[in-house]
């Protein structure tokens, strides 16, 4: 059928009929011979710059992959779609379950059970693949065209949409592989997502093990930073929860309320976020299991400028692993621990906290990483705890041992010992020790993005320019990481210490500008 195409093409482009061979076929394929549609597919790949003609080759030149991708156009798509319903009836079956996935791979095929849909489905893909209406492209079938698939899905009727979309899901979820793979897990979940009605048809364990994939689906998602698509499967997983969740799914129903508030959370949706750890501190059995609730609570309460409540959050959980803090801590008490803090740290090393065991209490880690986060806090609530917290958890390292949060708590205590003691220099040698930790760790840029602006040990004693480059490693990683607050802190402070140290007030003007423009996107 493309020998006249490839006979007009060999003339049009003066070259011999085996070199436009190939494109030939390609031409016939997307037009399906049609002389307009020809003409206009010509046209628009010489416009896309896919063929073009060559000085240097004194010939007309062009790519054949790049056209064999090229959308095929909307008259020929119309004709496709009038010739769907003339296919037969197993072609049509096959096309109805690819429109349920817009595009399928082998190994997708390989997983349906496919004698339930259509027992030749590959076969029945080929002649489809012939007829123009599916590509394929490596091991991925998919519609030439996004209104072949509209048109074919448009042929299901919705109570048979329910059906077959259920069909599909279940079929997938026969495989083992489905349950450990977060990619299949998410093929099969938004499989009864789109049932429209899924409570209704799905029987109580099928319920429960879509809500089991959809959780997995949300954690793939948060993985790939989409967080409004994760908490769309994860509201799909709460809503197929047994209406006495709390009760017989325990476990998988503080799990995706857990997430959800995450998610929430990062998708600005705070209502949520609010109602759902009630519902969470409501329902837990124990302070363990509310611990991570207590813990975004406080965050969000955090967030929302509420200081003081959030303080006194972070005070109880640590109230209940069994550390107490004053609630109204004033000088005297800092200056109870200064002394027995230089005394302790007095000859500490690098090699002497690397050497340390690792700390394997639970309770006394989740400590640390409580009093971490309660300092960054103190800042905006209560300051003088800074020196309190900080000092207990270096008690806490050399008793029970070296975690990771033992970093942070060492340039805590550099910044405390900066501010109220006259020691600057030993403040200075242990925030030394500490960014020598932080060096080629596995969390450097997370430890970065949190710790510059409390190196105040570091900047009283350096020159500005240091101090430059430091908040502009700190702004880096903070980037990286996607920490928004900590990112404009370090540039605000890369300003000031550019503004003190580099006589260049233009190129001060550059990055302010560039600077307060970030501000005004993330606000």
């Amino acid at each position: 059928p493309y020998h006249e195409i490839n006979r007009m093409l060999s003339f049009k482009f003066c070259l011999p009929m085996r070199h436009t061979v190939e494109l030939s076929r390609l031409v016939h394929h997307k037009t399906r011979g049609s002389p307009i549609h020809i003409v206009e597919f010509l046209r628009s790949i010489i416009e896309r710059n896919m063929m073009s003609y060559s000085v240097k080759s004194r010939r007309w030149v062009w790519d054949d992959t790049s056209i064999d991708i090229h959308m095929i156009s909307e008259g020929v798509v119309e004709l496709l779609a009038r010739k769907l319903q003339q296919f037969p009836l197993n072609v049509i079956e096959t096309l109805k379950v690819v429109s349920c996935f817009g595009q399928i791979s082998e190994s997708t095929i390989e997983l349906l059970d496919v004698g339930q849909f259509v027992p030749d489905m590959q076969e029945t893909l080929e002649l489809a693949i012939k007829e123009g209406i599916i590509e394929k492209a490596g091991h991925i079938f998919a519609f030439s065209h996004d209104m072949l698939q509209e048109s074919t899905y448009n042929l299901i009727s919705a109570e048979e949409r329910k059906r077959l979309h259920k069909k599909i899901g279940t079929s997938l979820v026969q495989d083992k592989r489905v349950a450990t793979n977060p990619e299949l897990s998410t093929l099969a979940a938004d499989q009864i997502n789109m049932c429209q009605d899924p409570v209704n048809i799905l029987n109580p364990m099928e319920r429960a093990l879509f809500a089991r994939l959809n959780l997995a689906a949300g954690k793939h998602s948060i993985a790939a930073s989409s967080y409004e698509q994760a908490r769309g499967y994860l509201e799909a997983g709460i809503s197929l929860l047994h209406a006495q969740a709390w009760t017989r799914q325990y476990s998988l129903c503080l799990e995706l309320h857990e997430i959800s508030v995450v998610v929430s959370f990062m998708d600005g949706n705070l209502e949520t976020v609010s109602s759902r750890l009630d519902v969470i501190l409501s329902n837990a059995k124990s302070f363990d299991d509310s611990l991570n609730s207590r813990v975004l609570r406080s965050r969000f309460l955090a967030s929302q400028a509420q200081y003081a409540e959030s303080t006194n959050e972070l005070l109880d959980i640590l109230s209940n692993f069994g550390e107490e803090f004053p609630r109204d801590a004033c000088l005297s008490h800092v200056t109870s621990v200064i002394k027995p803090t230089q005394l302790m740290l007095k000859d500490v090393t690098k090699e002497k906290i690397l050497d340390l065991p690792t700390m394997k209490d639970v309770k006394k880690a989740n400590a640390m990483m409580i009093m971490g986060l309660l300092i960054l806090q103190c800042f905006y609530s209560s300051p003088m705890l800074i020196p309190l917290l900080s000092f207990r958890m270096m008690e806490l390292t050399f008793e029970f041992g070296f975690c990771e949060d033992t970093i942070s708590g060492l340039v805590f205590v550099s910044h405390a010992l900066s501010q109220y003691s006259d020691s600057v220099l030993f403040a200075a040698r242990i925030c030394r020790i500490a960014e020598s930790l932080i060096s080629g760790n596995i969390c450097e840029h997370s430890l970065r993005a949190k710790l510059t602006l409390m190196s105040t040990a570091k900047f009283l004693i350096e020159p500005f320019q240091i101090s430059v480059d430091y908040c502009l490693i700190g702004y880096n990683s903070a980037k990286i990481e996607g920490d928004v607050d900590n990112a404009m802190m370090c540039g605000l402070f890369y300003c000031v210490s550019y503004f003190f140290s580099i006589p260049d007030l233009k190129g001060l003007q550059q990055y302010m500008i560039k600077f307060f423009e970030q501000m005004a996107k993330h606000k």
